[in-house]
């Protein structure tokens, strides 16, 4: 039985990633507590509740643990406050979200405050709402807002993210699931090349301050305003990586029964609207959304429950990246 296949069957799995060697894992324990740990040949570890061997004791307090991945990071919620604890970074953590923030809040979105940072955490306020993902169809004004807001931003210094950065990342994604065996398609290795030739060519586009990880889970909506979250990794970027990872993920969204067809076309409407502003071109686009396609394929091939969807989602990444599913 294949590794991937055994994590799958882990009694209360909730996420899953691939690590050096194994498959770091999230699981809901029978006390309804999560856990992280590894799963490797020799079966799985999972370390006690709120603890890590690299992030140590994770402080919960009257909090809800909610994010815990083995050895990189967790995330606390409480009331009116989030702690992120990570590896390193802290400072880094705190600086983006600031500068990214001032940008969003300009759009007239809402962001967190950073209310302390320490070099392996930061904490923040916490944003009223629902994901876009939870909301499925009544998140329609969200996405409609954040279309006719969304503007571009030049010149704030964040890390450069470019083309070549992306074809690096989709790379290394292809190569995480064939070393699991994930997914299996001859045409997959074909596919990363074409799109990777196609990211790296020059763009002749300016970099606009970017998300950089930007998709319906990270967008908050309580009926009236719209927040955006986890600016940890924002960055100088082409207009076409946020514009094309948050298409990919409403596609995903309808592949997955979570989004209607209906809103579909109305999200990729507004989205299309948005890209005609933006300082990029339809092969930006193109190579931007094949690419976004081809990551969220790797990527979910290591989440439970995807199996039901992925072969669909698998055919529809190697489509023309005009297709709808």
């Amino acid at each position: 039985m294949a590794l991937i296949d055994r994590v799958f069957a882990i009694e209360g799995l909730k996420r899953a990633w691939p690590c050096d060697g194994a498959i770091a894992v999230e699981v809901v324990d029978r006390y309804g507590r999560l856990r992280a740990g590894r799963f490797a040949d020799s079966g799985l570890v999972l370390s006690p509740y709120a603890c890590d061997p690299v992030l140590g004791r994770i402080p919960v307090g009257d909090g809800t643990l909610v994010v815990h991945r083995h050895g990189r990071r967790a995330v606390v919620v409480g009331a009116d406050w989030v702690a992120k604890h990570v590896r390193k970074g802290g400072e880094r953590i705190a600086r983006n979200t600031l500068v990214a923030g001032r940008v969003y809040c300009s759009w007239g979105l809402e962001v967190a405050s950073v209310t302390s940072w320490a070099p392996t955490s930061v904490s923040f306020t916490r944003l009223a709402g629902r994901s876009l993902a939870d909301l499925g169809d009544a998140a329609l004004p969200g996405w409609r807002l954040l279309a006719d807001t969304w503007r571009t931003v030049e010149d704030h210094v964040l890390a450069p993210y470019s083309g070549a950065h992306e074809a690096r990342n989709l790379a290394r994604w292809e190569e995480r699931a064939r070393a699991f065996a994930t997914v299996d398609d001859p045409r997959l290795s074909e596919a990363v090349l074409d799109a990777s030739r196609r990211l790296v060519e020059p763009a002749g586009a300016p970099l606009v301050v970017s998300h950089a990880d930007l998709h319906d889970g990270q967008l908050l909506w309580d009926g009236r305003s719209l927040g955006v979250i986890d600016l940890d990794g924002a960055r100088m970027a082409e207009a076409a990586l946020d514009l094309t990872n948050l298409w990919a993920h409403a596609e995903l969204a309808r592949v997955r029964g979570t989004l209607s067809a209906h809103s579909l076309d109305s999200v990729i409407g507004w989205l299309d609207d948005a890209s005609a502003r933006m300082p990029t071109s339809a092969p930006r686009l193109d190579a931007y959304l094949t690419a976004a396609r081809l990551r969220l394929l790797f990527v979910h091939s290591f989440r439970p429950g995807s199996r039901a969807w992925l072969e669909g989602w698998r055919d529809h990444a190697l489509s023309d990246p005009t297709s709808t599913p």
